[in-house]
C-alpha cells in the first residue's frame, strides 16, 4: 500500500499533467499546417541565445560529471572511515540532481515560451534534458569502460556487485526520463500571455512577477512598467534583481507556517504510530512510511495552496514550509523510538534489519545522510507536483492556461 502511495505521488502526477496539457494545447492549435507549427517550433526553440546554452549545459554537464566521478572514486576508497554508505548517499544525491534538472529544464520552457510559445518553449526546455543527458553520458561512458574493461584497477566497495561501482552515475542518466514532463509544464503555464522580450532584465522580472497571488498581481505589474521606464543597461539589472527577488520572497500565504505545524504535527504522529505497530508486528522498520506517508501531505498542501492562492510560487513555498516541518517531526520522533527499538533488540527504526551494537548507534541511524537525503528528494518531487497541479487548476478554472 505504502509503495503504490509512494509511486502514485513521486512518478504519475507531472507525465499526467504534462499529457492533459500538451492534449489542451494541441486541441487548441486546431489541425490546420502542423508541419508549419513544427517547424515553428523548432526555430524558436533553437534560434539564439538558446543554442549557445544548450552547448554550454552539455559542457557544465560533463565537466561537472568528470569531477564528481574522480572525487566519489577517491571518497569510495576512503570508507572504512565513515559511518554512512557512500554508495547509496551518491544515488541519491544523483535522484536530487534529476528534480534539480527537471526544475532547470520546466524554468528554461517557460522562460522561452514567455517570449516565442508554447512549442519553442517545449523544445528548448527538451533540448536542454538532452543536452545535460550527452554532456553526463560523454563523461560517463568512457570511465565506465575503463572500469568494465580492468575492474581490479578501481576502488573496491564491499556492498555493491560486481561492475556495480558506478552505479549511482548509470542511475542518474536513466532517472533523468522522470524530468521529461517538466519542459512540456513550464512551457504550458508561461505561454498563454506571450511578450515582446526586450532584454534579459526584463524576462528576469517578467518570469518572477507572472505567478504572483491575485492580491500582488498589481504590484507585479508596477514593476514590471517601471522597468520598462528605465533605459540604462546597469540599472535595469538592478532594478531587475531586486525586484526579482522581492517578488520570489512575498506572496506566501499567511497560513503557510500554521499548514506547516499541521503537517508536522501529523507526521509526528504517523511516526509513533508506524513505529509501535512495526514494533508489535515483527515488521520492517518505518522507512517506508518517512517516504510515503509525508508525500501525500506534502503534495496535498502545495495544491491546495497552489489552486487556493492561484500561485505556483506560493504553492512550493507552502509545500516547502511543510517539508521543513515534517522533517523535523520524523528526527524528534524517531530519536526516541529508535532507542525504544535498541533496548528491545527488535534491529533499527529505519529499516529493521539488523541489532544495533549501541544506542548511539541507532540514534546515528535516524540522521544518516543518505536516509535524511532520500526523504528529501522524494518530499521535493511531491511538492512540485502538487504546486503544479494546483496552479494549473486554478488556471484552468480562470480560463488562463
Amino acid at each position: 500500500m505504502l509503495g503504490f502511495l509512494l509511486l502514485l505521488v513521486v512518478l504519475v502526477p507531472a507525465p499526467l499533467l504534462a499529457l492533459i496539457l500538451l492534449i489542451l494545447r494541441i486541441r487548441e492549435a486546431g489541425a490546420a499546417n502542423p508541419t508549419k507549427r513544427i517547424r515553428a517550433a523548432l526555430r524558436g526553440g533553437t534560434a539564439r541565445p538558446v543554442w549557445p546554452w544548450l552547448l554550454a549545459a552539455a559542457l557544465v554537464a560533463a565537466a561537472g560529471t568528470a569531477g564528481i566521478e574522480q572525487a566519489y572514486l577517491v571518497a569510495v576508497a576512503d570508507r572504512p572511515s565513515r559511518d554512512f554508505d557512500l554508495s547509496l548517499l551518491a544515488v541519491v544525491s544523483g535522484q536530487l540532481a534529476v528534480v534539480g534538472c527537471a526544475a532547470m529544464t520546466g524554468l528554461v520552457g517557460a522562460s522561452v515560451a514567455r517570449a516565442r510559445g508554447f512549442g519553442a518553449g517545449t523544445v528548448a526546455g527538451l533540448l536542454t534534458l538532452v543536452a545535460v543527458a550527452a554532456g553526463t553520458s560523454a563523461a560517463h561512458l568512457p570511465l565506465k569502460a575503463a572500469y568494465l574493461a580492468d575492474p581490479t584497477t578501481f576502488p573496491l566497495v564491499a556492498n555493491l556487485g560486481q561492475g556495480d561501482l558506478l552505479m549511482p552515475f548509470d542511475a542518474f542518466r536513466y532517472a533523468l526520463v522522470w524530468a521529461l514532463p517538466w519542459p512540456v509544464i513550464g512551457a504550458a503555464l508561461a505561454a498563454r500571455r506571450r511578450v515582446a522580450v526586450r532584454d534579459l532584465p526584463q524576462l528576469l522580472l517578467d518570469l518572477a512577477t507572472a505567478d504572483l497571488p491575485a492580491g500582488r498581481a498589481a504590484w507585479g505589474a508596477a514593476l514590471r512598467a517601471e522597468l520598462a521606464a528605465i533605459d540604462p543597461p546597469a540599472e535595469r539589472r538592478r532594478f531587475a534583481r531586486g525586484g526579482a527577488w522581492a517578488a520570489l520572497r512575498s506572496g506566501a500565504p499567511r497560513y503557510v507556517w500554521l499548514l506547516a505545524l499541521g503537517v508536522s504535527a501529523v507526521v509526528a504522529a504517523g511516526t509513533f504510530a508506524a513505529s509501535r505497530w512495526e514494533l508489535a508486528h515483527d515488521r520492517g522498520g518505518v522507512l517506508d512510511f518517512w517516504l510515503s506517508g509525508p508525500s501525500v501531505l506534502l503534495l496535498a498542501a502545495a495544491l491546495v495552496t497552489a489552486r487556493h492562492s492561484r500561485s505556483l510560487g506560493a504553492g512550493i513555498r507552502a509545500g516547502v514550509g511543510s517539508g521543513l516541518g515534517a522533517l523535523l517531526a520524523v528526527v524528534a520522533v524517531g530519536i526516541p523510538e529508535a532507542v525504544v527499538w535498541a533496548d528491545r533488540r527488535a534491529g533499527f527504526l529505519s529499516t529493521g534489519d539488523a541489532v544495533p551494537p549501541s544506542v548511539e548507534a541507532a540514534i546515528r541511524d535516524v540522521v544518516r545522510p543518505e536516509f535524511l537525503l532520500s526523504v528529501v528528494v522524494v518530499w521535493t518531487a511531491a511538492v512540485g507536483g502538487g504546486a503544479v497541479i494546483g496552479a494549473a487548476l486554478s488556471r484552468l478554472r480562470a480560463r488562463t492556461l
